[in-house]
């Protein structure tokens, strides 16, 4: 026999001075008897016995039984019975096993004093009991169909191992449920072996055993843990004299009771440690931790940031992939002969840092198609196409996956582009609206579902409302006679069709902002595996105050990574994420994009 909850017997024992008092302390009152005159009494002395006696015997031992019959109750005692000696009679057992793999059993020795327990579950079993063996983390699977053959469950215990998955009781509770309800066997028993992570179950699982079912519990937990682990890993670039150098920042936990002094902390790349740090940390503290910039190798670099090992070594390194030319390159070019005007454009893209944007200038009569390798995107900025053979050029370039950014400023009138570029643009510009007399013109229209301003759809994440716009190029979107999609829902038609395009080879343009008076202000289009945008005013203070506006610089560096398909590169995934392994998506390296195949990751050793 044992009990759940011994403390409620001792309490009863202490309860049971209570009757004792009660009996002790009462005492009978006398009777008062009046009296008119005490002068014919004699005065004798009165002695008073305070010794109380127990009377009532009954009643007593009848409060006593009560008080020890509810302590008893809350004790919750149990009768433990000898299932080997049931197994073996006609009655079989349906045994399942649920075993935690998730990876805090790697602690101490948690996983070998699993597997003997498991083992001694399964030495236990009589001739006539199955047992199914449930492995579990944050999902359960079982390895076997319920068999009774011990040598069978012995060896798939032996081949088990631990996961780097997190601890959730329920799916393995509900797949035991499922297994037990199947069977047919009089007695049905759950082992639960586990190291009862508290985080492993949540209040709003609930999962009941089938009635009748003996749960055992085999406790794996220490009173007393500690943890150092590498939680997190950042990286900044620059790129100083034309070379990539990366500066990297881990982050490092102590989970225990006890501090950590002179922790080594150590950086590796491509499996030579590189720099080494001394930690120090407090009883359940963090601590940020910095190394030197370092410069950063051709190609694709494995990297790692590791700690000194303890008892649970599997989250004491954190590993991650670096690879160059996650730098944005921006060709801007500009007119021939006209003076540089793209001050601000070069300014706010310098303070780029994710990712970083390093840019260069040409002139249009300069262009060639050697200026176009390796460029993410191209930004003509108050520069026309005026040549076929520059029209073709960027044609190619779009096509083949660049991003093609068009400013349309005081020299991008309507004969500034040839007739070859009317397939590589959404929109062709028109003529000048001047607002400067009413106040200047602002930004209404604003599609913030799209990934431009996705950004700014949060309250208080950036304002259009306050720059105001004196002049801006009036843009027709289309001239073949098809329809564009607007903001408001309407249609545009055009005029008419030029004779050296076909419809067909004309890009679908989207009007991403339009100014107040309904005019285009951020037109795009998708031309091959590339972008075409067109703004219709400058990037600069000449025709607004735009460029001095809170809202530029986020609005630009968000235009320009759209424009060039920029997904940045993951330096690492968790264990179980889907990604993408069918092939590569931007032009900056990142995850695969539309139609690639998905696959879930796991840890490997």
């Amino acid at each position: 026999m044992g009990l759940l909850a011994p403390l409620f017997l001792a309490v009863g024992a202490v309860a049971l001075a209570i009757p004792v008092l009660v009996h002790l302390i009462h005492r009978e009152r006398s009777e008062t008897i009046a009296f008119p005159s005490l002068m014919f009494l004699q005065r004798i002395p009165y002695r008073s016995v305070r010794r109380q006696k127990i009377r009532h015997w009954l009643l007593f031992l009848l409060r006593c039984a009560a008080l020890v019959l509810l302590a008893t109750a809350f004790a919750r005692p149990f009768f433990q019975r000898d299932d080997r000696a049931l197994g073996g009679g006609a009655g079989g057992r349906e045994l399942v096993i649920l075993l935690d793999q998730s990876y805090s059993m790697g602690y101490r020795d948690h996983w070998q004093r699993a597997l003997a327990a498991a083992h001694r579950a399964v030495d236990g079993m009589g001739s006539n009991d199955k047992a199914t063996i449930v492995l579990f983390s944050d999902e359960a699977r079982a390895v076997n169909r319920a068999t009774g053959d011990r040598a069978a469950l012995a060896a798939a215990l032996d081949t088990t191992r631990v996961t780097s998955r997190s601890t959730r009781y329920g799916t393995a509770l509900k797949m035991a449920r499922t297994v037990l309800e199947e069977s047919r066997l009089p007695r049905r028993e759950v082992v639960l072996i586990t190291d009862f992570q508290k985080a492993g179950w949540t209040a709003d699982e609930s999962s009941r055993l089938p009635n009748g079912t003996t749960l055992t519990r085999v406790d794996l937990s220490d009173p007393g843990t500690s943890n150092l682990t590498v939680t997190s890993v950042s990286f900044q670039r620059d790129y100083p004299e034309g070379r990539e150098r990366v500066l990297v920042s881990a982050r490092m936990t102590n989970k225990g009771a006890e501090p950590a002094r002179g922790i080594a902390l150590g950086l590796e790349l491509s499996g030579r440690e590189i720099q080494s740090r001394k930690v120090d940390l407090g009883s359940n503290s963090a601590a940020a931790v910095t190394f030197a910039p370092f410069l950063l190798p051709e190609g694709t670099a494995r990297g790692s940031v590791r700690a000194a090992a303890d008892w649970l070594p599997a989250d004491n390194a954190f590993h991650f992939t670096l690879a160059q030319g996650q730098a944005l390159s921006v060709l801007i070019v500009e007119p021939s002969g006209g003076t540089d005007r793209s001050l601000y454009l070069r300014r706010a893209l310098a303070v780029g840092d994710h990712p970083a944007f390093r840019t260069e200038t040409r002139r249009t009569s300069q262009l060639t198609q050697a200026d176009l390798a390796g460029r993410s995107l191209v930004i003509l900025d108050d520069a026309g196409i005026p040549t076929p053979d520059l029209a073709r050029l960027l044609q190619d370039f779009v096509t083949g996956g660049g991003g093609l950014l068009v400013v349309a400023g005081e020299r991008t009138g309507p004969g500034s582009f040839a007739s070859e570029a009317t397939p590589l643009l959404p929109a062709t510009t028109g003529g000048l609206m001047d607002r400067a007399t009413i106040s200047g013109g602002k930004l209404t229209r604003i599609d913030y579902s799209h990934p431009v301003f996705e950004l700014f759809s949060a309250p208080r994440s950036g304002d259009f409302s306050g720059a105001r716009f004196f002049r801006y190029r009036r843009l027709e979107t289309r001239n073949d006679g098809q329809t564009v999609r607007r903001l408001d829902g309407q249609t545009v038609k055009s005029g008419s069709q030029s004779p050296t395009v076909r419809p067909s080879d004309r890009p679908t343009a989207s009007v991403l902002a339009s100014f107040d008076d309904g005019s285009p202000a951020l037109v795009e289009s998708a031309l091959g595996k590339g972008k075409v945008l067109v703004w219709a005013s400058t990037l600069d203070n000449y025709w607004s105050d735009f460029a001095v506006q809170p809202v530029f610089l986020p609005f630009l560096h968000q235009l320009a990574k759209y424009g060039a398909g920029y997904t940045e590169a993951a330096a690492w995934h968790t264990v179980g994420e889907a990604v993408d392994v069918g092939g590569t998506g931007g032009r900056a390296g990142g995850p695969g994009g539309p139609g690639t195949d998905r696959s879930e990751l796991v840890a490997v050793s």
